[in-house]
């Protein structure tokens, strides 16, 4: 496999979203929002619930392994193929793993030491009896330090949230000698709607390992923020970018060392490398674009694949073909300063609680909560009131 990153795109003259696309992005972020509140109300079979040994519910799958292989088949038509899929099944789990220990994969590591680190200072906000909700749980170990800690003072009750059936097996063995009730949702963040009846609140979602930045902004958030109650809290972590000032080359390396990585390159293909794919046969692309937004200059960094020769990947015993220079579109990681993290929150009602840095600058994680609105302000301004009396 050969790769490349696009030299000639630097931070002065990167590739520029034109404004035109900046409104389409808005637009489709509200059309997604309306999609899933349609997608949760006419879910077109029963979810399949698994139980374990004792007859307790232990997952339950909004969606199949069958279907997946048929998005994925309609992606690949499409010559897309988006970072979820690279989590499914053994594989997707094995290869993840190994990606996720290796030496030049350090942002979940970090991330993870900064969540130790706050630990001490979070503990106190969380209700005493809370549903801990995770939404792209992975291997889960994140999600075991706040269950150690919360158990300590509380009860709590885990939902483990991933679009991997084999991920979240994963997740749920990490925490297996905990004594919480364990259920894993297979689903994607679009079934937030559906997935809110299985969990009693107060709940804390977690959106943790830099998931945030794997999404747009306003539809992540917009979704989280449609289905959070007053009393719910959402924990979010994620990889800063440079600031402006420092951003000249310090960024650039930065995107070089994570993802031009021979295990990340491999990571990111291997969907395709299962279903018969040659690595030889490809280039792979690291593509760094500058988009402006409302929020300022925001980085996204896209990943390609160029394919070489004529060739066909097998999917459900169907053959799809791929010709000599087609372009598959892969995953994207959104690059953001906090000024700009913290924008996006306010814009979508969320307030910081608690925030923390680790001492580098690049990781970031906060403790949110839904800003209320006017009348609830008004409410309990009375209720404070009728106290004091």
């Amino acid at each position: 496999m050969k790769h490349e990153l696009l030299k000639n795109v630097k931070y002065k003259d990167a590739l520029r979203v034109k404004q035109g696309d900046m409104v389409d992005m808005v637009l489709n972020t509200a059309k997604a929002v309306c999609n899933c509140q349609d997608r949760a109300a006419s879910f077109g079979r029963p979810p399949i619930l698994h139980k374990n040994e004792e007859n307790t519910l232990k997952k339950i799958e909004l969606i199949t392994n069958d279907e997946l292989e048929a998005r994925f088949r309609e992606c690949l038509e499409q010559h897309r193929m988006p970072d979820y899929f690279l989590y499914l099944g053994k594989a997707g789990v094995k290869n993840w793993l190994k990606l996720n220990n290796s030496h030049g994969f350090l942002i979940s590591t970090r991330l993870k030491d900064l969540l130790i680190q706050s630990i001490p200072f979070l503990i106190d906000y969380f209700p005493r009896d809370l549903s801990l909700v995770s939404i792209g749980v992975g291997r889960g170990d994140k999600e075991k330090i706040l269950l150690e800690a919360q158990l300590q003072r509380g009860l709590s009750r885990y939902y483990a949230v991933d679009i991997s059936s084999q991920m979240i097996d994963e997740a749920l063995k990490a925490v297996d000698n905990l004594k919480v009730d364990k259920t894993g949702l297979v689903a994607f963040l679009e079934d937030l709607p559906l997935m809110r009846q299985y969990w009693t609140p107060p709940a804390l979602l977690c959106l943790l390992g830099n998931t945030f930045c794997n999404f747009d902004p306003d539809f992540i958030l917009a979704i989280i923020s449609g289905q959070i109650e007053s009393d719910d809290l959402l924990l979010l972590d994620c990889h800063l970018f440079p600031e402006q000032e420092e951003m000249e080359g310090s960024g650039q390396e930065q995107v070089e060392r994570v993802y031009r990585s021979e295990p990340d390159m491999r990571f990111s293909i291997d969907p395709l490398v299962q279903r018969g794919f040659d690595t030889d046969n490809c280039v792979f692309h690291l593509e760094l674009r500058q988009i402006e937004t409302d929020m300022g200059t925001v980085y996204r960094a896209n990943k390609q694949l160029q394919v070489l020769k004529n060739t066909a990947i097998s999917c459900k015993g169907d053959r799809i073909k791929l010709n000599s220079g087609d372009i598959i579109q892969l995953g994207f990681t959104y690059k953001y300063t906090r000024p700009q993290v913290e924008g996006y929150l306010q814009r979508n009602g969320f307030e910081v609680l608690r925030q923390f840095q680790s001492s580098t600058g690049e990781n970031l994680l906060l403790l949110l909560r839904k800003r209320p609105d006017e009348e609830q302000v008004f409410r309990e301004g009375i209720q404070s009131s009728a106290g004091g009396l």
